[in-house]
């Protein structure tokens, strides 16, 4: 059991789970919990990974996309164990049920900010909002948000995290989640199509460089099932079928907002499309004609390339025969390598000053 820093510091002050009913919000890990074992808790969790450890029972989860467009809440998947509902789903829109809310602190701003609204709708008059974070992660600046819903106190500080706490002065309202949709339309290739994202989804308002270079390379004989992996806001499925209607097109990621946005961006492109949350690839089964990805791990990658390999080969697994990965990645990684040790093709369809776009091709 491996208890993040965050998790360690809480680990520090059990005593304050101890009274009033909780809701945790994206846990770093899936451990924390198990200290709290004999308390009734709520656990909402935007993230697959940590949901499916936590529950330990759930390797995948398939979602029709109109379902979700056509669903205040989105989607949501529950799962009891012992004591503790773990919720998997982009948002709770429960009002007024908690008297303390803990939010592990997210990477950005503008994702803390929808959370810290959620959260005050979510609590009773006079509750709390507890923030945990790293230091480095920008803990110290998020209480001036948090400072918007009430005073503010540090709590506590170790491992190189912060615990604070808001008792929620400023009444919230309703959670409205329509509210935090950013709606773009992009063009490329003289094909333009709409995007929606939340706050957290990566690219969250923007065409990101990787992605554009990606749509602007991949091949124009698609067909078939076609995989969008790590889909994000939904932006190269949703452009696929924009230019190939007639394909089946699966979109996965490990994350429930993106996995909203997606399914809203389909939507509104008169689009449809089966969603699939998982960790990685693990728990997919279907078989593709083709995968097209802009994968998450392209930075911050240092000697360990564990993940990276264990995404190629179940690419390779889930692919058809003559079935095609194409890839796009920061240039100075060494993909042409890793492809080769699963796939018997691989090749450069194109370069810039930074990123590469491979083509692996299964048989």
């Amino acid at each position: 059991m491996m208890l993040s820093p965050q998790s360690q510091l809480l680990e520090r002050n059990l005593e304050m789970f101890e009274m009033g009913e909780w809701l945790l919000v994206n846990p770093a890990d899936a451990y924390f919990t198990d200290l709290l074992s004999h308390r009734e808790l709520h656990v909402l969790h935007q993230y697959f990974d940590v949901f499916s450890e936590s529950v330990r029972v759930v390797p995948s989860i398939t979602l029709d996309s109109r379902d979700i467009s056509n669903s205040p809440q989105g989607f949501s998947v529950e799962q009891q164990v012992g004591n503790h509902l773990h919720t998997f789903s982009p948002f709770s829109l429960t009002q007024g049920r908690y008297t303390d809310v803990l939010i592990y602190l997210p990477k950005a701003k503008a994702h803390l900010q929808m959370l810290l609204q959620m959260a005050a709708s979510c609590v009773k008059p006079g509750g709390n909002i507890h923030l945990v974070g790293e230091n480095k992660g920008g803990i110290k600046s998020a209480a001036k948000l948090s400072n918007h819903y009430g005073t503010t106190i540090k709590v506590d500080s170790a491992r190189h995290c912060s615990l604070l706490t808001t008792s929620v002065e400023q009444p919230a309202g309703l959670f409205d989640p329509e509210k935090w949709l950013e709606y773009r339309e992009y063009e490329t290739l003289d094909v333009s199509w709409h995007v929606a994202s939340l706050p957290g989804v990566f690219s969250h308002t923007q065409l990101d460089d990787g992605t554009e270079l990606l749509l602007q390379k991949v091949a124009a004989n698609l067909s078939g099932t076609v995989l969008d992996f790590a889909c994000g806001s939904g932006v190269v499925g949703s452009y696929l079928l924009k230019q190939y209607p007639h394909l089946g097109m699966v979109m996965s990621d490990v994350s429930a907002p993106a996995l909203y946005s997606a399914a809203r961006t389909l939507s509104e492109n008169n689009q449809a499309a089966t969603l699939i949350a998982a960790n990685g690839l693990h728990g997919v089964d279907e078989k593709f004609n083709h995968i097209v990805t802009n994968p998450p791990f392209h930075t911050g990658i240092k000697t360990d390339y564990s993940i990276t390999k264990r995404f190629i080969s179940d690419a390779r697994r889930l692919l058809k025969g003559s079935g095609t990965l194409t890839m796009v990645a920061n240039r100075f990684l060494p993909y042409p390598g890793l492809l080769q040790e699963s796939f018997p093709q691989v090749r450069t369809v194109a370069q810039n000053s930074k990123f590469s776009i491979y083509l692996a091709i299964s048989g």
